[in-house]
């Protein structure tokens, strides 16, 4: 399987792994525009994490540009319908994914998983293929005894580290905006997401991105370094990345 973030951020989210895309929370032509500089073929699925906007602004588009199905959850499908959040489809693009039930989709086994968010039916998921395993989770509020059994046997883990405390604290949200951030159906900190990694970690792991850092409570090098310190803390020797909120990431292959 080969992995890389598109571009992962509060603004707009977008994953490859091994043939498939998921979510895809900017343009079509920044997609796209992604795959073309990693030289990467078209999708033949789109996976959707959730319904918010950073993550499913171009799904449509793409599913009728390529002819190709989305995945959702049923109470995510359920929202995109009655706000016609995508447009027009035709039922056999409109795939449910029902969280713990594998779906083998390009010969891989892909498994959704229940994580805390403020949506509808929000998801992370597992990929494994060949003895391989791919884990994401990049909105959630808490790390859910689900999620770590679900990362836990990763080989390649992208998990959220959107803010760091002190920043939102002091930030210029108003205090509503700020509890729903750091509330338990909203975004890990960076404390959270280094102390997530430590409770999955195993000998297999050997890639840890970090994504969707918030632009306005949150810095790469800070999330980084935060994480990189915890996971010395525990003597855990990982590859340890930050996602690019513009560009595609580095490509990894397992």
């Amino acid at each position: 399987m080969r992995f890389c973030t598109i571009v992962s951020g509060s603004s707009g989210n977008c994953t490859y792994v091994g043939g498939l895309l998921v979510d895809a929370g900017l343009s079509g032509k920044r997609i796209q525009q992604g795959l073309s500089t990693m030289k990467l073929p078209n999708p033949s699925a789109i996976l959707i994490t959730h319904e918010h906007s950073d993550h499913i602004t171009s799904a449509g588009i793409l599913a009728r540009r390529f002819n190709i199905p989305v995945y959702a959850t049923p109470l995510t499908w359920r929202y995109f319908l009655r706000h016609n959040k995508l447009g027009a489809l035709k039922d056999l693009q409109m795939k449910h994914i029902i969280p713990e039930e594998p779906t083998i989709i390009n010969d891989i086994t892909v498994t959704a998983f229940d994580v805390s968010h403020d949506a509808s039916q929000p998801v992370g998921y597992t990929f494994e293929a060949n003895g391989k395993k791919i884990a994401l989770a990049t909105d959630l509020g808490k790390p859910t005894d689900t999620v770590l059994a679900h990362m836990e046997g990763a080989n390649i883990l992208l998990i959220e580290s959107n803010h760091d405390i002190e920043m939102l604290e002091n930030g210029p949200y108003h205090r509503d905006l700020k509890e729903r951030v750091k509330g338990s159906r909203g975004h890990l900190s960076n404390v959270s997401a280094g102390q997530l990694i430590v409770n999955v970690a195993w000998e297999g792991l050997k890639h840890v991105i970090l994504g969707h850092l918030s632009e306005e409570n949150n810095a790469p090098m800070l999330a980084f370094d935060t994480v990189g310190r915890i996971l010395d803390a525990h003597n855990i020797k990982v590859q340890l990345r930050v996602a690019d909120r513009y560009y595609p990431g580095e490509m990894i292959e397992i």
